[in-house]
C-alpha cells in the first residue's frame, strides 16, 4: 500500500468520521447528506382565518410525528395566497419549477387550484381544511393518484341535532350558502334533506359571490321569513372575517342563533359549532404527506374523515339571544366561549 511521506494513519479520527457520517446520514432520512433535502410547499387560502393557522400546525407536527423536520431534513416553503386563486396558482407553478416533491393545501380552493395548475404532472397533492371533498371532485383525483388528503367535513346531521338542544322548538330553519364553490352547494343540499327529515321547514337563500349588497339582501329575506335559527353551510366564501361579522350582527339584532361548521367564527358571534379539531385535520394531512414522502404512492395513502370531532359554544352570544343553554348541550362543549 503507497503511503505518502509523513501522514501516517489515524484509526481514531477515522472511526469519529465514520460515526459522523453515519449520524448524519440517519438524522437526514438516509439520504446523501451533502444533498438538498426535498422541497415541501404548503398553500394556505388565507392566513387572516385562524382556521388555516391551526391547520397548518398540525400539518407540520403531522410531518415531524413521520420523521420529517424543516431545516433538518424537509425544506418547506409556506404560502399564503391571501384569497387570491392568481397568487395560489402563481406559488404552485414556482414550486413545480423548484423540483418541489409534494404540495400540501389547505382550504377547497386552494387545492383545486393546485391540482388545475398541475394537470398532466405526476406532482402529488396532500390536502387539508376542504369541506366536501366529494363534491369538490376530489374522490376522482385520489383514483386518479393525483390527490390525498384528510377533510374537515362533519356530516350535517350531527351538526343540525345540535343545533335542536341549542333552540329548543325549533321549526323554521334557515339556511345560506354561496354557490361560487362546490362544497358549499354540497353541504347547503345536505343540510335541506337532513333538516326535513328531523321535520322542520327549511328556508334557503343564496348570494352568487360576496358583494355585499347580495349578501345584505338574502339576509334581509331570511329576516321577513322568519327563520327560528340559521345554518351556514361550509362556505369559505361566507365564513371570510368581514362576510360572517355582518351575518352574525344582523342574526344577534335578529335574535335568530347561528351555527356554522368553523370553530374560529365563534369569536364573531356565532352561537354554536360542531366541528373538526382542525390541528389534528392537519396532523392527518401531516402524517399522509409524510408517508408519501417515504416512498409510498398516492394510492397507498387513503382520504380520510376528521378523527376528533368539537362542539363549541358562545356563552355571551346565548345571553344576547335570551338562550339558556341546558346543562346537557353544556356538558357535550369542548370549548366554552
Amino acid at each position: 500500500m503507497k503511503r505518502t511521506m509523513g501522514m501516517r494513519p489515524r484509526p481514531i479520527l477515522s472511526v469519529r468520521l465514520a460515526i459522523g457520517w453515519f449520524l448524519l446520514t440517519f438524522l437526514c432520512g438516509c439520504q446523501n447528506p451533502f444533498s438538498q433535502p426535498p422541497l415541501v410547499g404548503i398553500i394556505l387560502w388565507n392566513q387572516d382565518m385562524q382556521s388555516y393557522d391551526e391547520i397548518l400546525q398540525g400539518a407540520i407536527e403531522g410531518l415531524r410525528e413521520e420523521g420529517y423536520l424543516d431545516g433538518l431534513n424537509l425544506r418547506l416553503e409556506v404560502t399564503n395566497a391571501t384569497g387570491d386563486r392568481g397568487r395560489a396558482a402563481g406559488a404552485v407553478s414556482k414550486l413545480k419549477e423548484q423540483g418541489a416533491r409534494l404540495i400540501i393545501t389547505l382550504g377547497t380552493i386552494s387545492t383545486l387550484v393546485a391540482l388545475d395548475v398541475l394537470q398532466g404532472s405526476s406532482l402529488p397533492v396532500v390536502y387539508s381544511g376542504v369541506g366536501a371533498p366529494a363534491a369538490a371532485g376530489l374522490d376522482d383525483k385520489f383514483a386518479a393518484g393525483r390527490a390525498t388528503g384528510a377533510s374537515m367535513e362533519v356530516p350535517v346531521a350531527e351538526q343540525l341535532k345540535f343545533l335542536i338542544l341549542a333552540r329548543p322548538g325549533l321549526q323554521r330553519l334557515g339556511i345560506l350558502l354561496c354557490t361560487a364553490t362546490p362544497p358549499a352547494v354540497a353541504t347547503g343540499h345536505a343540510a335541506e334533506a337532513a333538516a326535513r327529515e328531523m321535520g322542520l321547514r327549511v328556508v334557503k337563500a343564496t348570494v352568487t359571490d360576496e358583494r355585499p349588497e347580495l349578501l345584505e339582501k338574502a339576509l334581509t329575506t331570511l329576516e321577513n321569513k322568519k327563520v327560528e335559527a340559521l345554518f351556514l353551510s361550509t362556505d369559505p366564501v361566507l365564513a371570510a372575517p368581514r362576510n360572517l361579522k355582518v351575518i352574525s350582527a344582523r342574526m344577534l339584532k335578529a335574535r335568530v342563533p347561528l351555527m356554522t361548521p368553523f370553530a374560529s367564527s365563534i369569536t364573531h358571534g356565532v352561537l354554536i359549532s360542531y366541528h373538526a379539531d382542525l390541528v389534528e385535520v392537519g396532523r392527518q394531512a401531516g402524517r399522509q404527506a409524510g408517508r408519501i414522502l417515504s416512498g409510498a404512492s398516492v394510492r397507498e395513502v387513503p382520504p380520510e374523515i376528521p378523527r376528533v370531532k368539537r362542539l363549541t359554544l358562545n356563552l355571551r352570544a346565548a345571553e344576547s339571544l335570551g338562550l339558556p343553554l341546558t346543562r346537557q348541550l353544556l356538558s357535550r362543549a369542548h370549548n366554552l366561549h
